[in-house]
């Protein structure tokens, strides 16, 4: 347990929760919830993991804590920590499609990307709905583009249709209709642009830029990075924020 704490006050709901735990402490799906509070609503990342943790203590075999111990862990960068913890859940229940995906993340933070594409297939197997294709068969044709395979990378994009409804995963939607070649890159970025949320910003941005990349146009997928980054200050947690910042330290 670290000693150093945040000086931020815990809202409400977390007091709360503190008081039914300091009754009977053995709650895993309470100390989840408490740990999912932390990370969605406060960031306190740190406490949130500790809250996961707790949990396991008293249900070491729950997929779900180990799901998302593995999801804060990659917020605050330790990705070698969350690929364990998505592999363990994924050993208890394979079925998981959040387990799978945020596995393919941290194997891509890593630049793993031969297990990063065996978790992405591993979820694009279970995947069933518009929303969850569109985001893991992004992060799909990144890695396959990674790797080489362009052949399978356009493939995969073959399964998403310009028809699709989508509402919550838009950004990545607009970057697969842009591998697709049916919208363009630096208008899609512009349009990212007059967004006042940094977390939508960097991801509809970020899959830009490696796009760019690949079509040699280095100048404008660096820019998109460093704009990225510049508004990074309370993205932070963003997985599109990590992925910048693995791709800027490794830039040449």
């Amino acid at each position: 347990m670290h000693l150093e704490r945040a000086d931020i006050p815990l809202i409400d709901e977390i007091k709360a929760i503190d008081e039914q735990l300091a009754e009977n402490p053995a709650q895993p799906e309470l100390w989840m919830e408490r740990g999912k509070i932390l990370r969605k609503k406060q960031k306190l990342c740190r406490e949130a993991i500790e809250s996961h943790s707790m949990g396991l203590t008293f249900e070491p075999f729950n997929a779900l804590l180990y799901r998302h111990r593995g999801h804060v862990c990659i917020n605050v960068g330790r990705y070698i920590e969350g690929a364990a913890d998505f592999e363990i859940s994924l050993r208890i229940n394979p079925l998981n499609w959040d387990s799978w995906y945020h596995l393919g993340l941290a194997y891509y933070l890593l630049n793993d990307y031969q297990r990063a594409r065996k978790a992405y297939e591993g979820c694009l197997a279970i995947t069933k709905d518009e929303e969850s294709l569109v985001a893991v068969t992004d992060w799909y044709w990144l890695t396959m583009m990674h790797l080489g395979d362009v052949k399978l990378a356009t493939e995969a994009l073959d399964k998403v249709s310009e028809t699709f409804n989508i509402v919550e995963n838009l950004g990545y939607f607009k970057r697969v209709l842009v591998y697709k070649g049916l919208l363009d890159a630096m208008e899609v970025f512009h349009d990212a642009e007059t967004f006042d949320d940094n977390v939508l910003f960097a991801t509809q941005s970020y899959g830009l830029s490696y796009y760019l990349e690949h079509q040699g146009k280095l100048n404008e997928a660096y820019e998109i990075l460093r704009k990225i980054m510049d508004r990074s200050d309370d993205a932070w947690s963003c997985f599109a924020v990590h992925a910048t910042s693995v791709r800027l330290h490794s830039w040449k």
